[in-house]
Formats: structure tokens, sequence, C-alpha cells
């Protein structure tokens, strides 16, 4: 049963990786190479810019609108409901900026969920954040 599940937490991953490459094009640096995902300043960006990215790569297992209400087989753990305010309220935003860099092993969620510093910009991953935030309005 775990080798299963390891299996299709593998598919996953690569399925999400082969679509951030495909994303990727002649952008500015990725998060990764640019602040080895330490940002600075203000986390937030551009909430409508991070709907169509979040909407991409992201929803299959968030849910468009943040609720996670997705049936994820390949899951160690169900995403949170990022609709939940008081939930929201206990995460920073460097620490959802984090999660979406570094992958959510690293801040303590799911291994399933991949890094994505090596693909979204700075910018990019800021702009995801401010979305996310809208769910809830934290």
């Amino acid at each position: 049963m775990k080798r299963a599940i390891l299996i299709q937490s593998l598919s996953a991953l690569a399925l999400c990786l082969l679509t951030s490459i495909a994303l990727a094009d002649d952008k500015a640096p990725v998060a990764l190479e640019s602040n080895s995902c330490a940002p600075a300043g203000d986390i937030r960006g551009d909430a409508e810019a991070g709907a169509e990215l979040h909407l991409e790569s992201c929803a299959e297992c968030h849910g468009y609108d943040g609720k996670a209400e997705v049936i994820v087989m390949h899951m160690d753990e169900p995403p949170r409901d990022q609709t939940d305010v008081e939930y929201m309220k206990t995460l920073s935003d460097l620490f959802l900026y984090l999660a979406i860099c570094k992958g959510g092993e690293a801040v303590g969620r799911s291994l399933v969920m991949p890094a994505w510093g090596d693909f979204f910009t700075d910018q990019e991953i800021r702009d995801m954040v401010a979305w996310i935030r809208t769910f809830s309005g934290t």
C-alpha cells in the first residue's frame, strides 16, 4: 500500500514538474536563483496576477477557491482549507512564500507539494501569496 502511494505521489510530482517546465519561458530568474527562497520586504504581490498561476499550478490539489474540496489520491495529507480565516491567520506571508518556493515538506507539511522555487520568479510567488490571501481575506 505504501509503495502504491509513493508511486502515485511521484507520478503527481512528475506531472507538476512537467507542467512547470512547460510554463517556464524567458522570464526573470527563478526565486531559488534570485533570492534563495529568502524574500525581503513586502511579500504580497498582485493578487490578480497570482490567480492564473494558482489555477495552472495549484488548483488541482488546493482547489480554485482554496477550499481543497478535491479528491487527491496521492496526498499523504489533504491540503487545508485556505478559506478558513482562523487557520490562515496562523500562517504568515513568509510561511506561504516558503511553502510555495521550497515545497510542503520544507515547512512541515505534505511532502507531495513540490518546491516551485526553480520554476516561478520571486514576483510570481509573491503574486500567488496575495491570491491565496483573497480566499480568507486575511
